[in-house]
């Protein structure tokens, strides 16, 4: 499918926000309290610096200051309509979207199913799908995501006990997660300012969201963290059994390759994969380096395929006990 002219994408963008701009409710004490805790987070937060940084690396700095200044200057309510958000996070309107709407509806399950787990929430202020105003534009992209995993591997989401999701946007794909009936611990690993970001957002539509403390008494609910020794602790600690899954939709594509190393070793014993990556990022392969990453772990049975829809992107899911996924389907 051809998407739109980046202009007039970003024209149309525009357009639809006015449209469906609508003025805010009276704040709650406990909004009132969430908001404090959230711009707290980013007084703390210092402007990072960009010298000398490789490609793939400056992209994301500088989303960082520009998120770090508009949350300390503008109203946070309307998060998703600001322009570090739109470009990263929240798909506003695409014409793709139609089409994995049209799949969702397609499904056996859709009235059971899909249809009440992509109804949108008000917490960010996000623009209507235009086609589906039930919905937003990003939450049928990722459900569109996790009905494409569920239809490979024969697993549905709500079964997992344990998942780490790897650079969790506001928080929208763990949000749904939780709309399919998810029960488990949910990690998100993201810089510390989409930390703040993800656990305003997910207090914000009452999904518990923990401490380290906490998380580790908690039979569920959400963890958000930066530290990656951290990070390592926990998955020893919770994700060495079964029913685990590791989610990453363009995320660690989009993280130099040093990062990535220091990452990817760690859910090397999870069960289940789902990611999604273009064909290159700033100065990485990644069609060759996550070829090279999959025949590593040749335990896992993998498949790769182009989403038709997006050109130069690609799915790669894996299982390790599901055999639905054959060698033969493998690229």
């Amino acid at each position: 499918m051809i998407e739109l002219n980046p202009f007039i994408k970003h024209l149309l963008n525009k357009l639809l926000c006015i449209a469906y701009n609508k003025p805010l409710p009276v704040l709650t004490n406990h909004e009132k309290d969430l908001l404090s805790e959230f711009r707290a987070s980013f007084f703390e937060l210092p402007v990072i610096t960009k010298t000398d940084l490789l490609p793939s690396e400056a992209v994301w700095i500088n989303y960082l200051n520009r998120l770090r200044q508009l949350v300390l200057n503008q109203e946070p309510r309307e998060f998703l309509r600001w322009s570090p958000v739109a470009e990263t996070m929240f798909i506003v309107f695409a014409r793709f979207i139609f089409t994995e709407l049209k799949y969702l509806k397609s499904c056996p399950n859709w009235n059971t199913r899909w249809r009440a787990a992509i109804k949108e929430s008000s917490i960010g202020n996000p623009v209507p799908y235009l086609f589906y105003k039930s919905s937003s534009g990003n939450l049928i992209h990722h459900a569109y995501h996790l009905a494409q995993f569920e239809e490979k591997t024969g697993s549905e989401v709500h079964d997992m006990k344990y998942v780490l999701e790897f650079g969790g946007g506001y928080g929208s794909m763990c949000r749904l997660f939780f709309n399919l009936g998810f029960s488990g611990k949910y990690i998100i690993f993201d810089f510390p300012a989409f930390n703040a970001l993800q656990s305003y957002y997910l207090k914000s539509i009452g999904i518990q969201v923990h401490s380290l403390d906490t998380f580790r008494e908690a039979k569920t609910g959400v963890l958000c963290i930066s530290d990656l020794q951290e990070l390592g602790v926990c998955i020893k600690e919770y994700f060495e059994s079964s029913n685990s899954m590791f989610v990453a939709t363009w995320s660690i594509s989009e993280i130099p390759v040093y990062l990535r190393n220091a990452v990817l070793p760690l859910v090397a014993n999870f069960d289940t994969f789902l990611l999604a990556y273009k064909n290159s990022f700033g100065e990485v392969n990644n069609i060759e380096y996550f070829d090279n990453w999959k025949n590593v772990n040749r335990d896992v049975v993998w498949q790769k395929w182009d989403i038709e829809h997006l050109s130069e992107n690609y799915y790669l899911v894996g299982s390790r006990k599901n055999q639905s996924i054959t060698e033969d389907s493998q690229s």
